[in-house]
């Protein structure tokens, strides 16, 4: 809630700047979540011994409370005519999804920005949750930044220090971007808009086509690239621990796939008009990061294009990154699972470890990385069929699917047009 309110008292004051007709309700309904966020933090005694339990049920009470004050601040001022379609809108912003039921011609100022600082914020929880908690309640913590050996500087040394060094990396990349943008040529609200949007992996723009300019697509490029990398290959850049991170498997797996992908993209595009090197980072890293910025296809599309972004965006960014997806950590972990089993129907006797970037795995982590596998699975099969159910056929269901549980846009038919949600 004290997110809430500090985005929607930020938003009031920028609808006022542009004499925006939503001022008063964005002023008062960011005021009266202060207040309530005050009391409430206020009454709550901090407990002695949190279980994990108890993080995950925060976790997600933060979340559904962000989701339902944004939803009430698009009721209130009549962007959204009905609670689902408010629902819909501030679910998507927060989880950072990018497929959007209002038309953002149609919006002030005020709420551009509260559609945009909805994924900024959704973004920032995703990094604190996959570096500040669940690495701290057992959840792969062999592979989080948590010691300072070799001399170097750690990203997560305790819960507090890594709250900090995430603000840290967060709010610092997010204002390079939005240099960058106005750099390119957009204006300095529009560049904000963008920047939100690429370094939470949100994928909302704003109002017109915010990204036709080359330079800007440029600027896309990198920013999506950047926020798809984890948040400790980039902390270790910073502290000047970078000589040594091309060792890293997850990363050089992360970009060899950009590489490949965007070299399939460009051999399958064939004669199409438009496609240039360009085009094909941006769409693949669009697709990869699941950030979804849109990008309609120029010509007829092969039929493999859409399905190559499909696998993509089912994949996703590194782990410890703002993106969704399944992550490239997990499904290294997955693969080097099933070799070990492999080896195990050769060889009963054989002692085999799971190892990822020299790395001993804890069987604790190789069974977690399992059952999220069978959860994104199971998920998206059931969405996919409750979609189809709803009129869709089912190869645009599965896709709306995968972009769904992916947190990933828009949602690509097979000839690769952005389908409507």
């Amino acid at each position: 809630m004290i997110s809430a309110a500090c985005l929607a008292l930020t938003a009031g004051l920028v609808d006022l700047t542009a004499g925006g007709g939503d001022t008063p309700v964005l002023l008062m309904a960011g005021g009266l979540a202060g207040v309530a966020s005050s009391l409430l933090v206020a009454r709550v005694n901090r407990p002695d011994r949190i279980r994990p339990s108890e993080v995950l049920s925060g976790a997600t009470t933060a979340l559904v409370s962000m989701v339902l004050c944004v939803a009430g601040l698009y009721l209130l001022t009549g962007a959204a005519g009905q609670p689902d379609d408010a629902l819909f809108e501030a679910t998507s912003g927060v989880t950072t999804t990018a497929l959007s039921v209002l038309d953002p011609n149609s919006l002030g100022r005020g709420l551009l920005l509260v559609r945009a600082g909805s994924q900024w914020f959704g973004g920032l929880g995703a990094l604190v949750l996959a570096v500040v908690i669940l690495p701290f309640q057992g959840s792969g913590g062999e592979f989080a930044d948590r010691s300072g050996r070799d001399g170097r500087i750690p990203l997560a040394p305790n819960q507090r220090v890594a709250l900090r060094n995430i603000f840290a990396l967060y709010v610092p990349l997010s204002l390079v971007i939005w240099l960058a943008y106005n750099l390119a040529g957009s204006g300095w609200f529009d560049s904000l808009l963008l920047a939100m949007a690429t370094v939470s992996t949100g994928g909302f723009t704003g109002p017109g086509n915010l990204l036709v300019d080359g330079e800007t697509r440029w600027v896309a490029v990198v920013g999506m690239i950047l926020s798809g990398t984890s948040i400790v290959v980039l902390w270790r850049l910073v502290v000047g621990r970078g000589r040594g991170l091309l060792r890293s498997r997850e990363l050089r797996s992360y970009l060899s796939i950009l590489i490949v992908a965007t070299g399939l993209f460009l051999a399958w595009s064939g004669p199409m008009e438009g496609v240039d090197l360009r085009e094909a980072l941006f769409t693949v890293s669009s697709a990869i990061t699941t950030t979804g910025f849109p990008s309609d296809p120029m010509g007829e599309w092969s039929a493999a294009l859409p399905v190559l972004l499909l696998l993509l965006v089912a994949i996703g960014p590194m782990t410890g990154s703002a993106g969704g997806g399944f992550q490239i950590l997990r499904l290294r972990i997955l693969l080097n699972s099933a070799t070990r089993e492999m080896v195990r129907q050769l060889h009963p006797r054989v002692v085999a470890r799971v190892r990822l970037g020299g790395r001993v795995a804890e069987e604790s982590t190789v069974r977690q990385a399992t059952v999220v596998q069978f959860v994104f699975v199971a998920i998206l099969f059931a969405t996919a069929l409750v979609v189809a159910t709803l009129g869709l056929d089912m190869a645009a269901a599965l896709s709306a699917s995968v972009h769904a549980v992916s947190t990933a846009g828009p949602v690509r038919a097979l000839d690769g047009s952005i389908l409507d949600p």
